[in-house]
């Protein structure tokens, strides 16, 4: 690493990277204003072209190998700041000589690419599914048939847990990841190239010498942990959410923004390869994949078939532990001139078959079926069990999703059914027994009115999920938006739990938001359950929250479809709330990554009489409905009259708390890069199209560290 540091009008050179050069920019980037200028590198004047390829390469190679300590090893040796620096000032040479950003460059990983159409692309050699066998003696008559095709061979295995993803295929020249297919027919998948680059368990460069053309075949799949991340996320927002893993890894895959994927966290295992020069075994295959920085499938062996039964019982015990799903193991044969020689039939190959575990099933009955309520209105239908015991717990509940789940499963009531849990934890209705339903069971039918308070439900074209409309004053929705009003990522105001709302609701002291801002300690003191001093910090609490920026108040609304992200984006193409109530349905479409569906729940809700009118007692009591306060005069401050936008990340700041620190100093915050834009704010992972617009309208570039010397102070979280 090298810059410049200047001091009392000297140059003093600093070169390395280590810890106290990276200390010294650090603090030269402060002190601005004390006789001290830090000049980054990219704008140095004689940095040549040879010399930030090289200094690319160095930079792509170190990243590179901490990405694999961190990703696949598990064992970083970098904070987390200093591998920010390090990819920042990648980025930075890129952006300033993109005739020299490479495909194998960390920063493709972060994703933008919008992708219309994949395109379908034939696999070089097919990939066939597998035959299957459930039990033990079905994989010995496996090994039975292949002793017929081939008396003289000598058979080993090697068995691989079975991975419930995506199958994917990765194609590398040089060493470097050049496309990605899904498994499609067979025959032909579809290319997300973009997608799978946001895997970060994919290597863009294969460590040490690998063959000129690789093919290498795994899974794509979901922690169990981002699974329910995600599916919380979506019932957030009223949105179906996904009924596992892999439903949820293949819906990520098809995303047409690779930006949208990356936020998904997907993983992979790899567990085939094939290339010129590789080994006659698998399992010495599956070690080379390790070396060239992929995680592997847990794979045993070479193994004889009674050892392969003893992997199979072994982790048949163990799979709960995993933190992502199985649904059995694989079993090839080792060596691979036998598997040319035991060839394949139309679907599957001969020499390999895939043992299925049987999830531990229990038959019970279905008594009766019941509506949940969620904060959007979205009723889940819930199956209520007679209690049963499955996997070492009591099932008395299982749900069903929505009714088109109902109907697929062709419920009655009563009725008889198949219960099993999914991925060890969740208990789902698997199918009925239709030959054991009593007589007198009638068809499960759909709701017509809302279990909590009675309105008829709707059914939006195009979603399989069914919706109370009522959301004003249907309770559990009430008090579910409440919830939501004040948690941590929308107004953050503390000690105001589900219990305490619920208090406040049924004694009619709060039934919409404005509600909370007319508390007194004295009116909570009178409520059973409060300790001494809470009532008095909750309303503290309460009027603290007046400060929290416009964005989190446009999430805080609750509005269906509109999460943090899209509230953000909102914020920044409509500053003022004013402005969003005026811009039509198809001007809040036009907004990047927003589209007609939350376009026409953003206006529906902003029009709705009721709406509008509390949005204006929340105006009046303080909350901050526009991204520039009218209550803070501008001239004279630092950044006065000048237009800003933000793009990416930074370290220990956040994007509210950048633009309350623009807006503080006089600055306007804009909403789009136009000619009229006086300074574009970069950050870790800014966006390309930004950046070039940027260049071409001749506005100013700024880093973090620039703005605030325009200043004259740090920001402050």
């Amino acid at each position: 690493m090298s810059g410049i540091v200047w001091s009392e009008g000297k140059a003093i050179p600093l070169q390395g990277k280590g810890p106290v050069v990276q200390l010294v920019r650090t603090l030269a980037c402060h002190a601005r204003g004390r006789g001290f200028e830090s000049r980054p590198d990219r704008s140095e004047m004689n940095l040549t072209p040879e010399a930030a390829a090289k200094r690319i390469s160095e930079l792509i190679a170190e990243i590179s190998e901490h990405d694999y300590r961190y990703y696949v090893l598990a064992q970083p040796t970098l904070s987390d700041s200093e591998y920010d620096r390090l990819v920042q000032e990648l980025r930075s040479l890129e952006e300033r000589f993109p005739e020299l950003r490479r495909a194998d460059s960390p920063t493709q990983r972060v994703g933008g690419t919008v992708t219309k159409e994949f395109p379908v692309v034939a696999h070089r050699r097919p990939m066939l599914s597998l035959d299957n066998a459930y039990t033990i003696e079905e994989l010995r008559d496996f090994e039975k048939r292949l002793t017929r095709l081939l008396p003289d061979a000598s058979l080993s295995y090697i068995a691989q847990l079975k991975i419930d993803g995506v199958a994917v295929s990765l194609h590398y020249k040089d060493g470097i990841f050049i496309q990605g297919l899904t498994r499609g027919d067979g025959l032909q998948g579809d290319d997300i190239t973009p997608n799978l680059r946001t895997v970060r368990d994919i290597p863009l460069r294969l460590r040490g010498k690998a063959p000129s053309y690789l093919e290498v075949r795994g899974e794509v799949y979901m922690l169990r942990s981002e699974f329910n991340r995600i599916n919380k996320e979506r019932e957030e927002l009223g949105e179906t959410p996904f009924m596992n893993p892999r439903n949820a890894t293949a819906g990520s895959l098809k995303l047409q923004d690779s930006s949208q994927v990356a936020q998904r966290r997907l993983k992979f295992l790899a567990y085939f390869a094939d290339g010129e020069g590789l080994p006659d075994y698998d399992h010495e295959i599956m070690a080379l994949l390790a070396q060239w920085g992929f995680h592997v499938v847990e794979t045993g062996g070479p193994f004889s078939m009674n050892e392969v039964e003893g992997f199979i019982e072994r982790w048949a015990k163990s799979k709960a532990t995993l933190p992502y799903d199985i649904d059995g193991v694989v079993i090839k044969v080792n060596n691979r001139a036998l598997q040319a020689r035991f060839g394949a039939t139309a679907k599957a190959p001969r020499w390999a078959i895939a043992f299925k575990y049987q999830p531990e099933q229990a038959i019970t009955e279905l008594q009766k079926i019941t509506y949940q309520v969620g904060r959007t209105g979205y009723i889940t239908p819930v199956a209520e069990l007679k209690p049963v015991k499955l996997a070492g717990t009591i099932v008395k509940r299982a749900s069903l999703y929505n009714y088109d789940e109902i109907e697929r499963l062709n419920l009655h009531l009563p009725d008889v059914v198949v219960v099993e849990k999914s991925g060890e934890i969740i208990p789902k209705v698997i199918r009925t027994l239709p030959e054991r339903r009593p007589s007198t069971a009638q068809p499960a039918d759909p709701p017509q009115t809302c279990p909590e308070c009675g309105t008829p439900l709707i059914r939006p074209e195009g979603e399989v999920g069914r919706y109370c409309p009522n959301y004003k004053h249907c309770p559990p929705q009430v008090i579910g938006r409440l919830e939501h009003f004040v948690s941590r990522k929308a107004m953050n105001i503390q000690s105001l739990g589900e219990k305490i709302l619920r208090k406040l609701y049924e004694k009619g002291l709060v039934k919409r938001f404005s509600d909370l801002y007319a508390l007194k300690p004295e009116i909570l003191t009178n409520i059973e359950g409060f300790a001494e001093k809470m009532p008095h910090k909750i309303v503290q609490n309460i009027q603290a929250s007046k400060s929290v920026p416009y964005p989190r108040v446009l999430y805080a609304l609750g509005i269906r479809h509109v999460g943090e992200t899209v509230a953000q984006k909102l914020a920044e193409a409509f500053p003022t709330i004013g402005s969003l109530y005026e811009a039509s349905e198809e001007a809040i479409a036009k907004v990047y990554t927003i589209g007609s569906v939350i376009a026409r729940s953003v206006y529906t809700y902003l029009h709705d009489k009721e709406n509008w009118e509390e949005i204006q007692r929340l105006r009046s009591i303080g909350l901050q409905f526009s991204a520039l306060s009218a209550a803070r005069p501008s001239a004279g401050l630092p950044l006065s009259g000048k237009r800003l936008l933000v793009s990416g990340t930074f370290e220990g700041v956040s994007r509210d708390s950048l633009i309350a620190y623009i807006q503080a100093h006089g600055g306007i915050y804009a909403s789009s890069i136009s000619k009229n834009l006086d300074y574009l704010v970069v950050g870790e992972n800014a966006g390309p199209s930004k950046l070039e617009k940027a260049r071409r309208l001749g506005i100013k570039v700024l880093s973090l560290p620039e703005l605030e010397g325009l200043v004259g102070k740090p920001v402050r979280e």
